[in-house]
């Protein structure tokens, strides 16, 4: 997959898009990108993903928006959809266009858009006025064809990033997989930590999640853990560590089994296969240290009797 930027258009040769914020890439987008790839290939023409640099409702609300991806875990997943090029624009530059300006500047004049397809929710233009009706009307009158796409649904379960957040956030990492088509995982580097875990007997790796992304919920998780180019089991903590620690700093702490070797500074892939028990404070090291290895116990039993190797995905370890 090629990412485009400013210096590549406009795309003179022509193109089948998508068009989202893709947060996620969940079978739902994946459905999108695949039909997109699919016409294209039927039309002699490449894919485009068209998407934002930032999500709009990071910059429409002072509260901000909890990405479920980092920029480079969507990317990759994108390109693992299907697509040959892939875009993220600005949203500012877009934001106050009217729906026919979006479709006739961006993706006519812009993109030379052949085909359009877009999801059943999509929304654009000034406002969010824009409907995929609309985008329809508009794309028909520059002769272009505009292909929706229905929901998704699994298990009777409709897919969404709405979805998906709350199911992370409760801890549910089965169902959140079944709608993403893969474990929930996150890239993240190995920072310095107080080096607690060797005192008490199980060496760890800390990782400081983005103040911008989305927190699965707080506690112990069997897991498992990509690095340079192989898989391995583990248990990890996600939360404050409150019993050591002042609570402000999120972040995953793991117990990577069977591994030796210096991970500082380097990024280490985490996969959330289960979750095990809530974050809980203890009232001493002794018994934080008990706690850690009826954890271990735990986590080691659950990925022996379940293949979660075979759910990890489009990410290369």
């Amino acid at each position: 997959m090629i990412k485009l930027d400013a210096e590549n258009l406009p795309l003179k040769s022509g193109c089948v898009l998508t068009i989202g914020n893709f947060d996620g890439v969940h079978l739902g987008h994946q459905s999108l990108i695949g039909q997109t790839a699919v016409t294209a290939r039927s039309l002699g023409l490449p894919s485009l993903v068209l998407t934002f640099d930032r999500h709009p409702q990071s910059l429409l609300f002072k509260s901000g928006f909890k990405y479920l991806l980092g920029a480079e875990d969507k990317e990759k997943l994108v390109a693992a959809a299907g697509a040959d090029l892939y875009y993220p624009i600005d949203f500012n530059k877009v934001r106050r266009q009217s729906p026919a300006e979006f479709v006739e500047k961006l993706l006519v004049n812009t993109f030379s858009a052949k085909q359009v397809v877009c999801g059943y929710n999509f929304s654009f233009g000034k406002g969010g006025t824009g409907t995929p009706e609309l985008l329809k009307e508009l794309l028909a009158t520059h002769g272009v064809e505009c292909t929706i796409m229905p929901q998704i649904t699994v298990g009777g379960e409709h897919v969404s990033s709405t979805r998906l957040r709350a199911l992370i956030a409760a801890g549910d990492m089965y169902a959140a997989a079944k709608l993403l088509g893969r474990l929930y995982s996150f890239n993240l580097p190995v920072v310095h930590g107080r080096q607690l875990g060797a005192k008490l007997g199980s060496p760890t790796i800390n990782q400081l999640f983005p103040d911008d992304r989305a927190l699965p919920a707080f506690g112990v998780y069997a897991a498992l853990c990509g690095i340079e180019g192989k898989l391995y089991k583990g248990v990890a903590n996600i939360g404050v560590k409150p019993t050591v620690s002042d609570g402000n700093t999120h972040l995953c702490e793991t117990n990577i089994f069977d591994f030796k070797g210096d991970l500082y500074g380097k990024e280490v892939r985490v996969y959330l296969c289960k979750h095990l028990r809530a974050e809980k404070r203890f009232e001493s090291l002794s018994a934080l240290r008990a706690q850690i290895a009826r954890d271990a116990a735990v986590a080691k039993a659950v990925l022996a009797e379940e293949s979660f190797e075979d759910l990890k995905g489009e990410f290369l370890l």
